[in-house]
């Protein structure tokens, strides 16, 4: 039984003028799986992500396959599933419903002139069979799942009255009221201070405890995978340069590149650590 979700074969993106920025890309990820993609600023990360799901500019040029197998597609995928080759009024409807992103900075993915809540619930009647009613309900649950206080107040409110991290735990709140089987965090913590960071790091791990959804958690931050992915990629320069189990990448890797990221970490992690469980010592 076949249980990948997603299936990368060889993807390679080059600019118009010739230069290569992602070469040669390859790796799968299963059902219910969280893979993190780790590395240094301009490694390839973030274009990876974006190549995926159709959202690079015409200037780029995409090679390879990005096979999608989801259990309950509401879409017809042609082209045996590979999203590379999908129209865009297809890569539309896939993105929201099948796939949801969580970017790196909140306050660009909400309108500045419209409260939180009419753009939430906007969001819902373009991607569910539901009555306003409905969406509206939803909406003030979710706000309310998401541990923010008085959910009619904060439905009421104008992307510039909240907080980054606020904002970016109703980010997560749309794509799970979605229900996507798969989620892409891009950066989800990085422009945050560090409460919200563990705010946000604790919601998308009790996602991967306790929903269906898969999750693609890209980070520049070793310390934050290290707590959240079963399956880790390390990549440099637009190169997959190592992947494997979060303990062989953490504790047996032989490569020279990954055991840099991890000893210029080592210090930040025992912090992390520190916060995270104060009563325990642990070292890479």
């Amino acid at each position: 039984m076949n249980n990948k979700l997603l299936e990368v074969k060889n993807l390679t993106v080059t600019l118009d003028n010739g230069k290569t920025l992602l070469n040669d890309i390859s790796f799968c990820l299963e059902h219910h799986q969280c893979l993190g993609i780790v590395g240094e600023s301009g490694c390839g990360k973030s274009l990876t992500s974006k190549a995926i799901i159709g959202l690079l500019e015409p200037y780029f040029s995409v090679q390879g396959k990005v096979l999608f197998n989801p259990k309950q597609s509401k879409i017809t995928l042609q082209s045996n599933g590979d999203l590379l080759k999908q129209n865009h009024e297809t890569l539309r409807h896939i993105r929201g419903n099948a796939i949801s992103a969580i970017l790196q900075h909140p306050m660009n993915a909400f309108d500045p002139l419209y409260c939180i809540g009419n753009q939430v619930v906007e969001t819902l009647l373009a991607h569910l069979t539901i009555s306003k009613k409905q969406a509206i309900e939803k909406t003030l649950t979710m706000i309310a799942d998401i541990g923010l206080n008085d959910p009619k107040q904060i439905f009421k409110k104008y992307p510039h009255q909240l907080s980054g991290g606020m904002l970016q735990r109703i980010m997560i709140g749309i794509a799970l009221m979605l229900e996507p089987e798969l989620i892409i965090a891009d950066e989800p913590t990085t422009a945050l201070d560090s409460i919200s960071q563990l705010h946000i790091l604790q919601l998308l791990k009790n996602i991967k405890q306790k929903s269906k959804t898969a999750m693609i958690f890209i980070s520049h931050d070793l310390s934050v995978i290290h707590h959240i992915a079963d399956h880790i990629i390390v990549m440099n320069q637009g190169q997959i340069i190592e992947q494997g189990s979060c303990d062989h990448i953490f504790y047996h890797s032989k490569n020279d590149y990954t055991r840099y990221l991890i000893d210029t970490r080592k210090q930040l992690l025992a912090k992390f650590n520190d916060v995270i469980h104060p009563n325990r010592l642990e070292t890479i």
